[in-house]
């Protein structure tokens, strides 16, 4: 695998980009060593990603590039990661894996196993696909200051009885997009991280004002309710997308298993579908949709002492622990 970015720190100074290869990580000054290259923030660096890309590909796809990371880079281990991303704004797709659509479906009514299920089911394979077909996606957004480290702690209060997990893929914006096509969408990347969108569950909707439909502010926004990371991985290190597979472990047991190809709408009709309504910016995240097995269908939600494990293929895996 090519290099991948990371933000990282050691002894409590300031975060900085670094490239991260064989468990080893190399901050970019060490190449990017004037003022006119370099970028001394993970923010500057997404920021200005068009000016710094073409650069930093080919020092990623250099051999000689590795060998520096082994002979000049520190374990990462030895350092803080941070989350490898600065967005200034977050959207988030809601309902957009099948399997997931599906089975909340089963869960309601009578039931996966009662005898209303059959057609719960059919019905509910049908609108997917009349959706799919005809309709959009279902967006939300979530505040920056959500935006935690891959290893951050998750403050589980007492007041948060039913916190639930959503292990999803996270895009990364790296070229202004305003009403692109679905043809040219992926262009406008600069890479992908692991998220997890934290979710109160309870306050998801409204029982007071039930016309009024969802709250995600009250579900969705608290500070550190969405890690990131551990890394990185710019656009040219993920050939396809859709077939990155998703994972997350609760106390090392698997609650969510997807993979992206089970998205209704892929990261292109999601990039597309955006830019028709806002300007994505630079260093803008899209969360794209989570797969089945949140914590409402499992009946268990987060609490004090859990350990949290979300991952996608290639783009590593983040470790949260649960606190009182």
């Amino acid at each position: 695998m090519l290099p991948v970015l990371v933000n990282i720190s050691s002894a409590g100074g300031a975060p900085y980009p670094a490239l991260l290869h064989g468990g080893r990580a190399l901050a970019l000054d060490h190449w990017f060593d004037t003022a006119a290259d370099r970028a001394g923030s993970i923010a500057a660096l997404l920021h200005d990603w068009t000016r710094h890309a073409p650069a930093l590909e080919a020092l990623c796809r250099d051999t000689v590039s590795a060998e520096a990371i082994a002979r000049h880079g520190v374990p990462v281990e030895a350092c803080r990661v941070h989350a490898p991303i600065a967005p200034r704004q977050v959207y988030c797709t809601i309902g957009n894996y099948r399997a997931q659509l599906l089975e909340a479906a089963l869960d309601g009514g009578d039931g996966p196993a009662g005898p209303e299920a059959p057609a719960r089911r059919a019905a509910t394979l049908a609108a997917i696909e009349t959706r799919r077909r005809e309709g959009a996606p279902y967006v939300c957004m979530k505040g920056s200051v959500c935006v935690a480290g891959p290893n951050d702690d998750l403050e589980v209060g007492e007041d948060l009885a039913t916190l639930d997990w959503e292990v999803e893929i996270g895009v990364v914006i790296g070229r202004a997009a305003w009403r692109v096509d679905r043809a040219s969408a992926l262009e406008h990347i600069a890479g992908y991280c692991v998220v997890n969108d934290i979710t109160l569950r309870e306050r998801v909707f409204r029982t007071d004002l039930p016309a009024l439909g969802t709250d995600w502010l009250r579900s969705k926004a608290r500070p550190g309710w969405l890690p990131a990371g551990p890394w990185l991985a710019p656009a040219w290190n993920v050939p396809d997308p859709n077939a990155l597979e998703l994972r997350l472990r609760l106390n090392g047991e698997t609650m969510q298993q997807g993979a992206a190809g089970d998205m209704l709408f892929d990261i292109a009709q999601q990039i597309a579908y955006l830019s028709q309504h806002t300007r994505l910016e630079p260093g803008d995240l899209i969360c794209t949709g989570s797969p089945a097995g949140f914590g409402s269908h499992h009946r268990r939600y987060l609490r004090p002492g859990d350990i949290v494990e979300a991952s996608v293929t290639g783009l590593g895996t983040q470790r949260m622990r649960c606190v009182p």
